[in-house]
């Protein structure tokens, strides 16, 4: 059973909280004046005394944000409007008991719109709470103290921000892995967040998991703001920093509203005053304030902030991470994606299955691999046993669809696809065992030595379990699909009927993965591409919007919309679902707080609504956009 984030309310809920039952308690007397019966209660100093409390103790808030609004921020908004129609009722009232009239004072109404807006910010803190319930239960994933294992074998523990690269950390069970690295002893059984998993020798293992299986020894590999956990908590910040441009739009609404509404308010009072009711003054600042009160765009504001955290929230809890608020905007045009094939249709973890030629040039490879971030090199990496006998290489590159070079003892070696080897024309040691090799669908590595093929490793990949349902799921969505490969015809079309993809390119040199998204923006196809690697960068930069597994490079997560932080790919399916249904309430908000205002303002203009059933509407309203972000929540989304 899950525990709730937080048990305890801060000082501002509790004052909050105290504010509104001293509201409650002083305007019950103001609204129970109302009553002809009840004459003790009509006493006009009893209930300036219980207006002035509720105003200007339990509503300075208002008023203070009033004056801010108006004197430091120069413009006119959802507290000036709150104020304006409280010191209207209140002063009027004022001057009423001043000029002995026998008009019935409108402190209630004051009283009751500070009361409302009162109630209404304490269910709109508990309902941001609830839908930020995602985000937050991410924050609770930081540790804040590590086991470090020192070179004399003792245990250390010290702060996580203390942890340095390729320290040795102790992970007991059930403790909480502080920091990204690799299971350097022992397996790990982590539960990361709807995935369990077995972590075993060389395995990549994310800060923030749980170890619920025994003890293992962790080397770190990332740290501090470099970490995956970091990192989400980054975007998690910028996130709630950025704005829709739906909201934007809202926002220069709200900034030209509040001084329209006030002059709607000063031509009906004008209107009253002159035509409608001629001379009643307090029949005419009645309707005035009924329109200022009943106007307030407190709907409006609230329309996307919590519909965004929603979808947020939702998105994290199934391993996505948004990178900015724009992608839930492009999303919705996508009718394209384009699937990198290493690291997404298929696992990426590559397994050696032979290795050809003499082996005595694996100490060679082993360290040339040990140079490349590359996923195929850690693949080779681990099916060596850990040479003891170092090789520094000179001149070491890496370039994108090359492989790799270095020089040792005045000998180039380089390790490169089969296929480029033998359109390079090196002579070939393995030519006819490769020619013979049964390997279903084999991913051909070789090894050069001075121009001559000497070694090969053929490595398999594994196509996800995931990726057929996900792609019926697309089809179904009416969304092509592509996959992008570098390998061979018969490797590509393997794969790609298998998983249901009709669309596939092969031999595509990673700087070409740009040009084929090209083509495909080319037919009128809005396109998303998801890849995994620094290869992929050229062609994220060139999609209209870009995924990045979080297995990937930092490079390729930068520089996307969306990371898929679990190595899943229906993952991307749920984010079209996700974003869809935030749209759709996002739109409902706003719809109703424009139908609100168009509905309830001209009903004010006309008198229909008095001040008090204002203020009681205008909570209402605020009070709906925000159940329908409660609901939301809520809602068990069903993506199968």
């Amino acid at each position: 059973m899950k525990k709730p984030l937080k048990t305890k309310l801060t000082k501002r809920q509790i004052r909050d909280l105290y504010e509104l039952i001293i509201a409650i308690i002083l305007n019950l007397p103001l609204l129970l004046g109302m009553i002809p019966s009840l004459s003790i209660l009509h006493n006009q100093w009893l209930q300036l005394t219980l207006a002035t409390i509720i105003l200007f103790y339990c509503g300075r808030r208002y008023y203070i944000n009033m004056f801010n609004e108006i004197f430091r921020w120069h413009l006119l908004g959802m507290n000036t409007l709150i104020g304006l129609g409280t010191l209207l009722s209140y002063g009027y009232s004022i001057y009423l008991i001043a000029s002995h009239s026998s008009y019935m004072l409108l402190f209630e109404t004051a009283g009751t719109i500070i009361m409302i807006m009162l109630l209404g910010n304490i269910i709109n803190t508990n309902v941001q709470r609830k839908v930020t319930a995602g985000i937050e239960s991410v924050i609770t994933l930081q540790v804040d103290q590590a086991n470090r294992v020192d070179p004399d074998q003792t245990l250390t523990v010290i702060n996580t921000k203390d942890v340095q690269v390729d320290n040795i950390l102790l992970i007991k069970k059930g403790e909480k892995v502080p920091v990204d690295g690799v299971v350097q002893q022992g397996t790990g059984y982590l539960n990361e967040a709807m995935l369990n998993c077995w972590k075993k020798l060389g395995v990549e293992v994310i800060g923030g998991t749980v170890n619920m299986g025994e003890p293992f020894y962790l080397q770190a590999k990332k740290v501090g703001a470099d970490t995956v956990l970091a990192n989400i908590l980054q975007k998690v910040d910028e996130i709630q920093s950025q704005k829709l441009r739906i909201q934007r739009i809202a926002d220069q609404i709200a900034k030209w509203f509040t001084p329209l509404i006030l002059i709607v308010a000063v031509i009906t009072f004008l209107c009253q005053y002159f035509i409608f009711h001629k001379g009643d003054v307090a029949k005419g600042i009645d309707i005035a304030i009924t329109v200022i009160v009943i106007s307030c765009p407190c709907a409006l504001g609230l329309a996307t902030p919590l519909a965004v955290a929603v979808g947020f929230g939702k998105a994290l809890k199934e391993g996505v991470v948004f990178n900015n608020t724009s992608a839930f905007e492009k999303i919705n045009k996508i009718n394209a994606v384009a699937f990198d094939k290493t690291g997404t249709i298929t696992t990426g973890e590559l397994t050696v299955q032979q290795f050809l030629g003499d082996h005595a040039n694996s100490k060679y490879i082993y360290h040339l691999e040990k140079l490349s971030a590359h996923p195929i090199a850690k693949s080779i990496v681990n099916f060596f046993p850990n040479e003891q006998s170092e090789i520094k290489f000179q001149q070491f590159k890496e370039e994108a669809g090359r492989g790799l070079s270095g020089v040792y003892n005045n000998s180039t070696y380089q390790i490169m696809s089969y296929q480029t080897a033998v359109k390079k024309d090196f002579q070939n040691l393995l030519a006819h065992q490769v020619a013979s090799l049964t390997v279903i669908n084999p991913i051909l590595i070789a090894f050069v030595i001075n121009e001559t093929i000497t070694n090969v490793l053929v490595l398999t990949d594994i196509i996800r379990s995931d990726a057929s349902i996900t792609i019926a799921k697309f089809a179904k969505k009416h969304i092509a699909t592509h996959m992008i490969s570098g390998d061979n015809e018969e490797t590509t079309k393997a794969i790609a009927t298998e998983v249901g993809i009709a669309s596939y390119y092969v031999n595509v040199a990673p700087l070409t993965k740009a040009t084929i998204v090209e083509s495909i923006q080319a037919t009128g196809q809005v396109t998303a591409y998801v890849g995994d690697g620094i290869n992929d960068l050229v062609a994220l930069k060139q999609a209209d919007f870009a995924i990045a597994t979080g297995q990937g490079s930092e490079v390729a997560i930068q520089n996307s919309d969306i990371t898929i932080i679990k190595p899943n790919i229906f993952n991307i399916y749920k984010v079209f679902v996700l974003t869809k249904l935030t749209r759709r309430l996002i739109w409902w908000n706003f719809f109703w707080a424009f139908i609100y205002n168009l509905i309830t303002i001209p009903l004010a203009i006309l008198g229909i609504i008095p001040p008090l059933i204002g203020a009681v509407v205008m909570g209402a309203s605020q009070l709906l956009v925000l159940l329908n972000s409660l609901v939301f929540n809520n809602l068990k989304v069903k993506f199968k």
